[in-house]
């Protein structure tokens, strides 16, 4: 029988994607990064329990979003490594399965996938030496995010003396963090971000840039001169 999963998406909803303020403002960033979470939240879709680990206080029901909420104002290696130990000690009743927030692009297709992969430790990387995913069956791993965090979990894999595996993917590991980012929702989500980001007056521009260019909106949607 296989192992029930718990997947767990950290969310940021105070102050986030602060990379995209140069053409987002507050509201918008957080319009979109709700977006993505909801994206997030559908891929997920039918894989077990699924906990969003909020800093702020979050009513799912408000959000649109069926799902449990632990809030934590621990920095996030922290309350991660205190989720895993509290299900170490309650006899590790399921397997955890982190999936960042801002992977617009994921689909259910690629959580499947990664759950067939084999390891104690599974590690989907995200660009430029982040961890986007990380599949977790053994209590003795630890995340050890920040930074290059990629190789860092591959090096605490290897001490704890934990088999690891390694999910390549492009929806998987791009992260939408940077402006030039949102071009690749448009291209490839068909969810809630790429929606808000049409609502928020985005389009791909004919020339072939790879930035998003930007058009003003009329009546009650946002208007950016």
């Amino acid at each position: 029988m296989l192992q029930s999963i718990q997947v767990v998406i950290p969310f940021k909803a105070r102050e986030g994607k602060s990379r995209l303020s140069a053409i987002l403002n507050a509201e918008e960033r957080r319009i979109f990064a709700v977006a993505m979470l909801k994206d997030v939240m559908s891929a997920a879709s039918g894989q077990g329990k699924r906990t969003i680990l909020s800093d702020s206080d979050l009513i799912p029901e408000e959000m649109g979003i069926d799902a449990d909420v632990l809030k934590s104002e621990m920095e996030l290696n922290d309350a991660l490594n205190s989720l895993i130990l509290e299900q170490s000690e309650l006899g590790w009743p399921s397997d955890i399965l982190i999936v960042m927030a801002d992977l617009a692009l994921l689909r259910d297709k690629e959580i499947r996938e990664i759950l067939r992969c084999p390891g104690d430790v599974v590690l989907c990387p995200g660009r430029g030496g982040g961890t986007n995913m990380i599949l977790i069956r053994s209590p003795k791993f630890r995340t050890c995010y920040r930074g290059l965090s990629f190789p860092r979990h591959i090096a605490y894999a290897q001490q704890a003396e934990l088999s690891f595996s390694v999910f390549e993917s492009f929806r998987g590991g791009c992260d939408i963090d940077e402006p030039q980012d949102l071009a690749e929702v448009l291209l490839h989500n068909d969810g809630q971000a790429k929606m808000a980001l049409e609502m928020m007056g985005f389009y791909l521009s004919q020339s072939g840039r790879s930035i998003p260019e930007r058009r003003t909106l009329q009546g009650d949607q946002i208007k950016k001169s």
